[in-house]
C-alpha cells in the first residue's frame, strides 16, 4: 500500500511534526509521501521554518497564491496525492505515540475504509487567557475519552478513492462544520467512522477571546447550513425543540442584556462550560 500524509497549513510552523511523521513513515514503509500546502499565507517566519520540509525524502512543502479555505485546500491536497490511502492531519498537531503510523497501517490492512484516531489535549492549564479552549477540551475528552464514533478532521485516515467520491464541500468557505457535512456525505453511502486509540495532541494554545470568535463563526455557519446540519447536531436539536416548544423566545430575550456579563466570564481566568453552553445556543438562536 501507498500512504499519502496530506497536512493543510495556515501561518503555522509543522515542519517538527512532518519530521516525526516522516521518521515513522521510513520506518515502516516504502512507498510514502507527505504533502503540506500553505493555503495562502504571508508569515515569512512559519514558511523559512517550513521550507525544510522539502529536504525530507519524499516530502513536499508548497505555498500556495490564494486563500482558499480549510475544504478547498484540503480538496487540493488529495487531488494531488499519489497514495491509495489518505491520512489527514492538522498542521498544529504533535505526535506523541511511537506507533502511531503503524496502527492506521494495521486498521487500513483490516480493510476500514475510515479510520479515526482521536484527539488529546494538555493535562497542563495553560495562561490564564487561554482557559476557555483548554477546559472545553479537556471537558470533552474527558466525557467521550479518545475514541468516537464522530469524524474529526484532525487526524483522519481514508481509502482515497472513497474520499474523491465525496470530498469536503467547497461551497463551505466559512468556519466550522465541515467534518460533520463530510462525515453525513460518507454514512449516506454506508462508510462508517471506525475509532482507534490512535491520538495526536493538540499542541495549539488559542486566546479565549480568539476562540469565542471561531466559536461565533461556526455558529453562523451552522445557521447557514441549518437544513443539512440541525437534525444532527445537539445545538440544532435543541433548538428545534425550545421553538417548537414556544420557548426560544425566552432565551433569546436574555441574550442582549446577559450576553456582556457571560463574555466577561468566559474570557476570565475561571470560565463556566454551563455560561458557554447558554452562549451558544442563545447566540444561535439570536440569528433564526
Amino acid at each position: 500500500m501507498m500512504l499519502s500524509v496530506l497536512i493543510p497549513t495556515y501561518e503555522c510552523t509543522c515542519y517538527k511534526l512532518v519530521e516525526d511523521i516522516h521518521a515513522q513513515l521510513d520506518a515502516s514503509m516504502e512507498d510514502y509521501e507527505v504533502i503540506v500546502f500553505e493555503d495562502g499565507g504571508h508569515n515569512q517566519v512559519s514558511h523559512i521554518a517550513n521550507l525544510k520540509i522539502n529536504e525530507l525524502s519524499n516530502c513536499r512543502y508548497e505555498r500556495r497564491a490564494d486563500n482558499v479555505g480549510r475544504s478547498a485546500i484540503r480538496n487540493r491536497l488529495a487531488e494531488e496525492a499519489k497514495g491509495e490511502w489518505l491520512l489527514f492531519v492538522d498542521a498544529d498537531a504533535k505526535v506523541v505515540r511511537e506507533d502511531f503510523i503503524q496502527q492506521y497501517i494495521k486498521a487500513a490492512k483490516e480493510g476500514h475504509l475510515l479510520v479515526c484516531g482521536g484527539i488529546t489535549h494538555r493535562e497542563a492549564a495553560p495562561e490564564p487567557c487561554c482557559m476557555l479552549r483548554w477546559k472545553y477540551d479537556r471537558d470533552y475528552e474527558l466525557r467521550v475519552g479518545l475514541v468516537s464514533t464522530h469524524l474529526s478532521t484532525f487526524n483522519f485516515l481514508i481509502k482515497r478513492d472513497v474520499f474523491l467520491s465525496v470530498r469536503f464541500d467547497e461551497m463551505l468557505t466559512t468556519y466550522g462544520w465541515e467534518d460533520v457535512i463530510l462525515g453525513l456525505r460518507l454514512q449516506e453511502k454506508g462508510v462508517m467512522v471506525y475509532p482507534i486509540d490512535n491520538p495526536l495532541l493538540h499542541d495549539d494554545t488559542e486566546e479565549s477571546r480568539r476562540f469565542l470568535e471561531k466559536t461565533e463563526e461556526s455558529l453562523r455557519t451552522h445557521h447557514t447550513y441549518a437544513s443539512l446540519l440541525e437534525s444532527h447536531t445537539k445545538l440544532g436539536q435543541t433548538a428545534r425543540h425550545l421553538q417548537e416548544n414556544h420557548v426560544a423566545w425566552m432565551v433569546r430575550g436574555s441574550f442582549p442584556l446577559l450576553r456582556p456579563i457571560v463574555r466577561c466570564n468566559l474570557l476570565g481566568r475561571n470560565p463556566s462550560l454551563k455560561l458557554f453552553a447558554y452562549y451558544k445556543l442563545a447566540y444561535y438562536l439570536s440569528l433564526r
